[in-house]
Parts: C-alpha cells; sequence; structure tokens
C-alpha cells in the first residue's frame, strides 16, 4: 500500500503529482518513508512557482507537534531501557536554506527533523569503550522499540568504527515514525555520539563546524531583518525537566537564542555592526 498526502491542494494535475508526497511502506503496512524525490525538470517547476518553501512551511506546520511528541515518549523509553546512562539529547529544525538547497541539488531530502543524543557516562564511567558500546546499544533499541518505527537503512551511517577524514565520529541514522494516535507518519534524522565526540564536532575540526565557519559570513550577507534571518536558521530546542509532570518535555529557543547559537553574535550586534558598516 502507497499513501499519498498532497501537501498542496487547488493545483493541476500535474503538479499535484510533483508535490505529492508518497509514503514507501516498511514493515508496518500503515507506516511509511516520507521521500520527495524530485527529477531536474520537477525542481525547475516548483522553484519556478516558489513551491519548494511552501512544501517546507506545511510539512514544518503538520508534523512540529507530532515530533515533539515522539520525541518526549522517546526519552521517556531511553531513560528506562538505560537508566544507568548519563545522557541529553539536542533537537531542531533544519533550517529553510537547508532543506531547499538539498532538494535542489541533490532532488531529494527526507526530513528537516534531526536529533542527536550525547552519551557522557555509564554506571558514572566515562571511558570512551563503554560509551561507544552504548552508543550502538541505543541505535539497535531505537530502530527495534517499536513495530511503528521503520529505519531508511540505506541512510545508515557508522562514523564511529570508519571516521571521516577530518576525525568526525558518530552513528547516523533516518527513522519514520507512525503515530497511531494521530494516523500520520513523518521522518527524522537521529545522531548518537559520545561527549568527546561532540565536543570534537563543536571545536570545528570536523564535521558541520568547520563547514558552518567557511559559510558563516557568506549567509550573514544575505540578511537585512528577523525575517530574512529565520530563512537561514534552525529552529533550536532543548529538554527541561517539568518538576509539576516529574519528566522532561521539549521548549523550543527563541530567535535570539537561535541566532546566537548558529552564528555565534548576538541578533541586535549584528543589526548594529550591519548599520555602523552601511555608512
Amino acid at each position: 500500500m502507497i499513501i499519498e498526502v498532497n501537501l498542496l491542494s487547488q493545483k493541476t494535475d500535474k503538479i499535484k503529482k510533483i508535490e505529492s508526497a508518497k509514503l514507501v511502506p516498511a514493515t508496518n503496512p500503515k507506516l511509511g518513508l516520507i521521500n520527495f524525490i524530485l527529477t531536474p525538470e520537477q525542481r525547475k517547476v516548483l522553484e519556478s512557482k516558489n513551491y519548494l518553501v511552501r512544501l517546507y512551511d506545511t510539512y514544518k506546520i503538520n508534523y512540529l507537534h507530532s515530533y515533539i511528541k515522539h520525541l518526549e515518549k522517546e526519552d521517556e523509553l531511553l531513560q528506562e531501557r538505560f537508566p544507568n546512562v548519563d545522557f541529553y539529547r539536542m533537537a531542531r529544525v533544519k533550517s529553510k536554506n537547508n532543506y531547499i538547497e538539498k532538494l535542489r541539488k541533490k532532488g531529494e531530502a527526507l526530513d528537516i527533523f534531526a536529533d542527536k543524543i550525547i552519551i557522557v557516562s555509564v554506571d558514572g564511567k566515562t571511558d570512551e569503550s563503554s560509551l561507544v558500546q552504548t552508543a550502538y546499544a541505543m541505535q539497535n533499541f531505537l530502530t527495534s522499540y517499536s513495530p511503528n518505527v521503520s529505519e531508511l537503512t540505506r541512510k545508515r551511517k557508522d562514523y564511529i568504527s570508519a571516521p571521516k577524514e577530518n576525525g568526525y565520529a558518530s552513528l547516523h541514522m533516518t527513522r519514520a515514525i507512525y503515530m497511531e494516535d494521530e494516523d500520520i507518519a513523518f521522518n527524522h534524522e537521529t545522531q548518537i555520539k559520545t561527549f568527546r565526540m561532540r565536543e570534537i564536532e563543536k571545536s570545528g575540526s570536523a564535521g558541520h563546524a568547520s563547514v558552518y565557519k567557511s559559510n558563516r559570513d557568506s549567509l550573514l550577507s544575505k540578511i537585512k531583518n528577523k525575517n530574512s534571518a529565520e530563512y537561514f536558521l534552525p529552529q533550536y530546542m532543548h529538554f527541561e525537566f517539568d518538576k509539576s509532570l516529574r519528566k522532561n518535555k521539549i521548549v523550543l529557543d527563541s530567535f535570539n537564542s537561535n541566532f546566537k547559537y548558529y552564528f555565534g553574535i548576538d541578533f541586535d550586534d549584528f543589526l548594529l555592526l550591519q548599520s555602523i558598516n552601511s555608512r
């Protein structure tokens, strides 16, 4: 069974076919992988109508609440399954720019949601071998704990056993999540790494950090105001412990927090420097 979800309505049949998101069935017949795959001709049609932007907006509006709900539930399951493991989780909605550029260049964009699990210690110990072993155990658990979870195996990357040349190490996987109570499915990417791997990533010697630094000035030069900044900004979110509910809940970070985390500068300071440089 293939389920088609028309993201935009009132279009010609040709455009509707292009904009349909097909859910490819996995182990659970209700569960699929939302897979936007476009030919160069289709991408040209969509770009000319600015449909890629609307495709992103629609996906975010329809699925963000469900993604947050899924992460909160999955966090509880991880804590139950790994009570001796100290870990924390970060999540984000990929930027509109990132999503659209990937779709334009590769003709494929599987998700806009991504999260990272950072393992700090196991039984109070921080030796790397124990943390790495736990990372693989978590990966196995996250791909098998429910029939409503299915992994897109061709997207699995093991950068722990085979790190990148720049030293980047992590486990990557893309999963489709079927929310039975809401009768919807969506994709998201998960990375699992040790605290040491995360620190190397943050230092800029590996992974996205070094790429980001090379693009920072280019992106900042395109920002004129808050609206244009939002096009390039991911939406970060973090877990906070809710004392009344006695469990972790996700909180969306503010625009200013997102901007400073991504670009390394306060938005107001950026506008001030922009004003000075334009004189």
